[in-house]
């Protein structure tokens, strides 16, 4: 590694630590409660720069400073953003779902009335028109909001009919 890539590094390393003491600050953390919330050894975090001002100061190992970069993207998100993250999250299963869901439901469109029959008689009506119902309410938010003013239906899980 080159002369200016160590101090590249370094000046990651003091830029890091720099938000982790704002962090602290702006929190009124000590540094024992950082340690705890960081998972660091405190022992460990009082030798960083900015938490010792001693001689004995020194820049955190390569996994310390991956875990501060990680635990400060996490800590300093918005809530909006975190929101919407676990939006994507449930989006996703929701698209997973839905294909699992049209390959199941294909197969009694394709089938025998005899089948069909048996699903009707094992699913709930109400039910399906529900998940139904709220599957296209949630394409529009001022639909959506009238909908759920308006339906007085819940989902049973297919409870007893």
């Amino acid at each position: 590694m080159t002369g200016n890539e160590v101090k590249s590094q370094e000046e990651q390393a003091k830029q890091l630590l720099s938000q982790l003491h704002a962090y602290a600050k702006e929190h009124n953390l000590s540094n024992r409660q950082l340690a705890e919330e960081l998972g660091a050894p405190h022992n460990t975090l009082s030798k960083w720069w900015f938490f010792s001002g001693g001689k004995g100061a020194r820049k955190p190992s390569e996994p310390h400073l991956n875990a501060i970069k990680e635990f400060l993207e996490t800590k300093n998100k918005p809530e909006v953003y975190v929101k919407v993250e676990e939006a994507r999250h449930r989006i996703e299963k929701i698209k997973y779902l839905l294909l699992l869901l049209e390959d199941e439901l294909r197969w009694f469109r394709d089938s025998e009335p005899t089948a069909r029959d048996e699903f009707r008689k094992e699913l709930d009506a109400s039910d399906i028109g529900y998940v139904s119902s709220l599957l296209t309410m949630l394409t529009e938010e001022d639909k959506f909001n009238r909908w759920l003013a308006l339906t007085t239906t819940r989902f049973q899980s297919f409870g007893k009919r």
